[in-house]
């Protein structure tokens, strides 16, 4: 989910900050990934003659990776409906991001990024925008948490992780050419107010514990896929909600905790409805007490791991 929302803000972002362009970004793949046999998690729900399958994605991936095993291509295949976390790939949906920035991600007027941040932390900012050929002072006008996911996305690109290859992009694409159904359980702006309304404290120490970890970037994403694409949900659950929860509560709260338990009447919902759905939302949204998977279980719903 957090490279979810690295993503999202992302897109919103780059337009709006003069000088940032991802084609300029040197990509260097840190693993062979192509060697990689792989068998992402799935779980299934059978009720009341509908059928719901539960797919944990990856949202920026690097372009060797086939992800795809046959359990996940035959519950796509089998379901009338794709539903994804939000539309943020539309034009229409960009358009949309890229107005509501200077409301939701600006600083008010007088007050700037590095006058928030202090002068170790801005520093250890520039450092970072210096490595990908970004002037820091792109980002004075912006809050810090939309300097930290646009930074972060730009570094994941320079990586290799391709949001044009990652889990959504992808699905969202053949289910529209397949005539599918598209639906979605929130919207951009769902998301970037998500963001927005973190208490600045929180959006601080997030930029800060971010930057730290920015060195081992290349290593940490290297395990965090291969746990995703091995099905390995203990590694990713520690790893990514581990990580969010011990940055912040009020974080892990905001964008895991609280999502998850919005989403659940919306698949109860589908259940309701009938038919065949398939459910494709952050891979950290599925594991744990608090994942999504378990708040099924405890409405008592046979959720199936495929």
């Amino acid at each position: 989910m957090m490279k979810r929302l690295v993503k999202t803000a992302a897109i919103a972002a780059l337009g709006f900050l003069a000088g940032v362009g991802l084609s300029s970004l040197e990509r260097s793949y840190a693993q062979d990934y192509a060697a990689l046999e792989a068998s992402p998690a799935l779980w299934t729900i059978e009720a009341d003659g509908a059928t719901v399958h539960l797919f944990g994605t990856f949202h920026l991936l690097p372009d060797a990776l086939d992800w795809r095993s046959d359990a996940v291509e035959a519950a796509f295949a089998e379901a009338g409906t794709a539903w994804f976390e939000a539309d943020v790939l539309s034009p229409d949906a960009q358009a949309q991001m890229q107005a509501l920035i200077p409301q939701l991600g600006l600083n008010p007027q007088g007050v700037t990024l590095s006058s928030l941040l202090g002068d170790d932390t801005y520093a250890a900012f520039e450092a970072q925008t210096a490595e990908l050929g970004i002037p820091a002072g792109n980002f004075e006008p912006v809050q810090p948490w939309l300097a930290g996911v646009t930074l972060g996305a730009l570094q994941l690109q320079s990586l290799g992780f391709n949001p044009a290859t990652g889990v959504e992009a992808v699905l969202s694409a053949e289910a529209d050419a397949a005539g599918k159904q598209l639906d979605y359980l929130e919207t951009a702006e769902d998301q970037l107010r998500m963001l927005s309304g973190l208490s600045m404290d929180t959006q601080i120490e997030w930029l800060r514990v971010s930057l730290a970890e920015m060195s081992d970037l290349d290593s940490e994403m290297d395990r965090m896929v291969t746990a995703w694409a091995t099905g390995d949900m203990d590694t990713l659950d520690s790893q990514v909600n581990g990580s969010i929860r011990d940055a912040s509560e009020e974080l892990y709260e905001a964008i895991m905790v609280a999502r998850n338990r919005d989403w659940i009447p919306q698949i109860e919902a589908m259940i309701e409805a009938g038919g065949t759905h398939f459910v494709a939302v952050g891979a950290g949204h599925m594991p744990g007490d608090e994942g999504v998977v378990e708040l099924l279980r405890a409405r008592g719903y046979t959720v199936t791991r495929r």
